[in-house]
């Protein structure tokens, strides 16, 4: 029997040669795509039939149970993927509410960075402290995080509330980061005059309403005195003063128009830049 299977292998190998041959001859012939699909299906369909005739196909047995194997870490990888980010989404979830100020996020570390998010006006029907998280969630649980609830709350009664969270919790944040956006200036302002910039590691000015000379003269002078500490985000037009806007530009170490002059996607710039502060 082993003297004959060396024949029939040779015998097998020149008829699969001629028959493959006769075929590709018809193929040349085939008016359409369709057709040599088919005509190429069947071809390689039969000779899989002829290998199996003589036993020949374990080998490709054993490459389809590698490429299950394959599947089935590729489908668990993904899991652990989604999982992961299922995990990131759940952390931003947890928020704690800061009287009746806004919510805050803890951080996986307690000494993690502090970041205090004072956002704009209402936009699409929705208050800053909803629409914020759609720029702020991208951080994670890599920083604790407060988001006022609106434009209106009063800057200074937020902060001591959400330290007296801090102190309760034992957080010692390793940095503080103060983020205002656009109406954001309002408690901002009442903030800075209570506890002046040097309360902060970075201050993040993010197309900031600068629209009357009081605000634009408070924005411009802590760009003078804080050149290495604020970084300005901004827009053509959402400063709504461009004598002020320039000034910013002209005085600070770092700042940033928006490429589409876009500006609530200056949140977008402004938190990837923000995230390699961390």
């Amino acid at each position: 029997m082993k003297e004959i299977y060396p024949l029939l292998i040779f015998s097998l190998v020149v008829f699969t040669s001629g028959y493959i041959n006769i075929n590709k001859e018809k193929m040349k012939h085939l008016k359409s795509i369709d057709e040599f699909k088919k005509t190429n299906e069947q071809l390689f369909s039969d000779a899989n039939k002829f290998s199996k005739l003589f036993g020949l196909d374990s080998g490709s047995t054993e490459s389809g149970d590698k490429g299950k194997e394959g599947d089935k870490k590729s489908s668990s990888s993904g899991s652990s993927s989604s999982s992961s980010s299922s995990s990131s989404s759940s952390s931003m979830s947890s928020k704690i509410d800061i009287g009746n100020y806004g919510k805050f996020t803890e951080a996986s570390s307690k000494k993690s960075p502090l970041i205090v998010v004072y956002g704009g006006i209402d936009v699409g029907g929705k208050k800053s402290g909803e629409y914020m998280y759609d720029y702020i969630n991208k951080i994670g649980s890599s920083a604790n995080i407060f988001v006022a609830k609106d434009h209106s709350v009063d800057g200074k009664a937020a902060y001591d509330s959400l330290k007296s969270k801090l102190s309760e919790k034992s957080i010692t944040p390793s940095k503080k980061i103060l983020y205002l956006f656009s109406g954001g200036y309002k408690p901002g302002m009442d903030l800075l005059k209570s506890v002046s910039a040097s309360e902060f590691d970075l201050i993040y000015l993010v197309d900031i309403w600068m629209g009357n000379s009081k605000v634009a003269d408070f924005y411009e002078t802590l760009a003078k005195n804080n050149k290495e500490k604020v970084r300005y985000f901004y827009t053509g037009t959402g400063s709504a003063n461009a004598n002020a806007k320039n000034n910013l530009i002209k005085t600070l170490n770092f700042y940033k128009a928006n490429d589409n002059n876009d500006h609530m996607a200056t949140n977008k710039d402004a938190v990837s830049d923000l995230l390699n502060k961390l």
